[in-house]
């Protein structure tokens, strides 16, 4: 990916937007599964689902008090989750956008770094890049009330799709 072509696809990943509707980030998630645009766009469009699947879940099963709380506990480490990515990413993709534009950025191999060490992978099919030191301990209620059996199988599932390719 040539030089103009970074600093475009930067200048896209920085640019201002509006907050997104919930009829937005509904019909990005249901059309295309994911959420894209700009990073002020996307992190709060994924608070934004956060809250919504919340209040989905809790009129859709019967919840005591306590998966309630479990449950509002849970979406509320996500969102804290996501500010702190939010920041992050915004940081991290400033500082590259800066190096490209000054001439200051050196490519390595599949990664792209400024000056001050900020990388990000860009011989990718989407452009990354990695968040580090924000975590959170939360416990998702059982909504389902399965059968431990069953719930493992979907547990299966969920970490076979979470594993990801982790040097880009």
């Amino acid at each position: 990916m040539g030089r103009n072509k970074i600093e475009e696809r930067l200048e896209l990943a920085l640019r201002p937007a509006e907050r997104p509707t919930l009829e937005e980030v509904l019909e990005q998630v249901s059309t295309h599964g994911v959420l894209r645009g700009p990073v002020d766009w996307v992190f709060p469009a994924w608070m934004q689902y956060v809250e919504y699947a919340t209040q989905e879940i809790m009129k859709t099963f019967p919840l005591s008090e306590e998966e309630k709380r479990q449950l509002l506990d849970f979406r509320d480490a996500m969102k804290r989750l996501l500010r702190e990515a939010w920041m992050q990413a915004k940081e991290k993709l400033a500082a590259l956008y800066k190096a490209v534009a000054e001439g200051t950025y050196k490519v390595e191999g599949n990664k792209l770094y400024a000056s001050d060490g900020t990388w990000m992978y860009t011989k990718v099919f989407v452009p990354r890049i990695l968040i580090h030191g924000i975590s959170a301990l939360a416990r998702f209620p059982d909504i389902l009330k399965l059968p431990q059996g069953k719930l493992e199988l979907f547990q299966l599932g969920w970490r076979a799709s979470d594993e990801g390719e982790i040097n880009g």
